[in-house]
């Protein structure tokens, strides 16, 4: 199955995927292969490699509070709006509309502070410096489009519509279940940054990947893929 102009909605592929070597990562994108060989027909690019942290972040970070530091709204007053618990950490994700049903792994800050990303292009991670299910949101959950072998865990992301059902497995055993609110591309340079990771007063969440143009002189594509969705 290969991604066209055309798509026929179908199971998510899960795709076998080459360990990419610590040079790669610290460079942001591994090399397209030698000679001049073109990415597989119809799919988004199947030399696209492992990226810094900035894939899921702006070519150049807007001026904002990095992710990590986001301040959490004061409580409201007695008789208020409810204040929600802290939350609980996620260990996995279903997203039936797609075909896809993982564990989490963990995502901190990198180096360069923005957020990291998973390493394994198969792997869906958590970014632990947000927020958790059952908590004040959000949830912000990335992972690839595609990789040196073919599609990944993300690869159809932007196939989600409004209403579509996200659920979110937790440690304690728990389940919480996510509606699909918008799905938006936009360009990393205009990457919403607080949008994303900026506190909220309810429990959301996020999930992101890349799209668009996947351009070789730079490594990395042009665009975000970002779903919003809301606890129901």
């Amino acid at each position: 199955m290969t991604r066209n102009s055309s798509r026929v909605p179908g199971r998510a592929l899960r795709v076998p995927v080459l360990v990419v070597a610590a040079a790669l990562l610290v460079s942001g994108c591994a090399a397209a292969p030698s000679g001049d060989a073109s990415p597989s027909e119809g799919v988004q690019s199947s030399t696209t490699a492992v990226e810094s942290a900035s894939e899921f972040a702006p070519e150049s970070a807007p001026e904002a509070t990095p992710p990590a530091q986001v301040e959490t709204p004061a409580a409201p007053p007695a008789g208020g709006v409810e204040v929600l618990p802290e939350g609980v950490a996620p260990t996995a994700v279903s997203i039936p509309a797609i075909g896809v049903e993982d564990t989490l792994i963990d995502l901190g800050i990198a180096a360069d502070g923005k957020m990291e990303v998973p390493v394994d292009f198969d792997e869906i991670g958590w970014f632990t410096g947000g927020g958790k299910p059952g908590g004040r949101g959000p949830t912000v959950i990335a992972a690839h489009v595609d990789g040196l072998a073919g599609p990944a865990a993300f690869f159809r992301l932007d196939e989600l519509a409004a209403g579509d059902v996200v659920s979110v497995s937790d440690v304690e055993g728990g389940v919480t279940s996510y509606q699909v609110t918008e799905v938006v591309t936009v360009e990393k340079a205009e990457f919403p940054t607080a949008r994303v990771f900026g506190a909220v007063p309810g429990d959301e969440l996020r999930l992101i990947t890349c799209g668009g143009y996947f351009d070789r002189d730079v490594g990395h594509y042009d665009k975000n893929v970002v779903v919003f969705a809301t606890a129901v």
